[in-house]
């Protein structure tokens, strides 16, 4: 994407704002870290405790099919657009191939981000594509492509986990076979203490912890629960091998639970479709 030229620069030389709050930020995480000792969350939630999450679809008319998602202070929009042959491409394909793009907005941080792509989206972006392509009946669309947008208006944690759920829930609203409902949960394991989809904080505080002999890091499980699949495992950081049952098990449950709530908004879409239609 282009500068924006409309932008009012600083003068040359200037130092952006942001780097004079590190030893605010510093503090924060530092009274994260001492509230999880006592076993309290910063926000006053249960280790196992997931935030309030709000779903609308249907929210972009120009595509297909779209979903925002919001969970706690993280905001996803997710675009879906149909199939269209793959440019320039000579082979042909039995299955369809899927195009992601995974975009942060400029404001959907504290530190200002930039607006060509990075590293971390570039990333996100081939995550999200790894964890939708078993869901996806592809074998519909041979030779085809279909377009999937993800926009992150806002970042307070869990943000591939959202945007997973979001696109699961756009692609059914575009009415792109599918062979089951896909969802994705997170956590946070700060000193082999399991932080169910944490915070942006709480990420920050799991991945720059590196005490010995304790486990630190995220991890991301994205799930089809008809079909009992995971689609797509995620862990950034230091964790115990053993551990490895436990918090797969919790994600596991978690994103059974979220399921059961993803249903509940399709079934609401489709009844409130009919009852338009008559």
């Amino acid at each position: 994407m282009p500068t924006n030229l409309y932008r009012v620069q600083g003068p040359e030389g200037a130092i952006p704002f942001h780097q004079f709050l590190l030893t605010e930020k510093y503090d924060k995480l530092k009274t994260i870290a001492s509230s999880l000792h006592k076993n309290v969350r910063n926000d006053n939630r249960d280790f196992s405790e997931q935030r309030k999450l709000c779903v609308k679809t249907g929210v972009i008319t120009q595509a297909k099919g779209s979903a925002y998602v919001e969970c706690g202070r993280t905001k996803v929009i997710c675009s879906v657009f149909d199939p269209k042959e793959v440019p320039n491409k000579v082979e042909y394909a039995k299955t369809g191939e899927l195009q992601c793009e995974f975009k942060f907005t400029t404001f959907s941080s504290i530190q200002r981000r930039g607006y060509t792509r990075d590293a971390e989206e570039r990333q996100l972006c081939n995550e999200l594509r790894r964890a939708l392509e078993p869901a996806i009946c592809r074998g519909e669309f041979a030779n085809f492509e279909i377009q999937i947008n993800v926009l992150v208006l806002e970042n307070d944690g869990s943000v591939l986990a959202t945007a997973i759920t979001a696109a699961g829930l756009a692609l059914i609203d575009g009415c792109i076979p599918m062979y089951d409902v896909i969802t994705a949960t997170s956590l946070g394991v700060y000193e082999n203490k399991i932080l169910v989809d944490p915070t942006y904080d709480e990420e920050s505080l799991c991945l720059s912890t590196t005490s010995e002999g304790q486990s630190c890091g995220t991890v991301v499980l994205a799930y089809m629960k008809n079909l009992q699949q995971i689609t797509e495992f995620a862990q950034n950081g230091s964790m115990d091998i053993f551990m490895f049952p436990e918090y797969v098990q919790t994600l596991i449950e978690k994103n059974c639970k979220l399921y059961t709530m993803v249903i509940s908004t399709i079934r609401n879409d489709v009844a409130e479709h009919f009852k338009n239609q008559t």
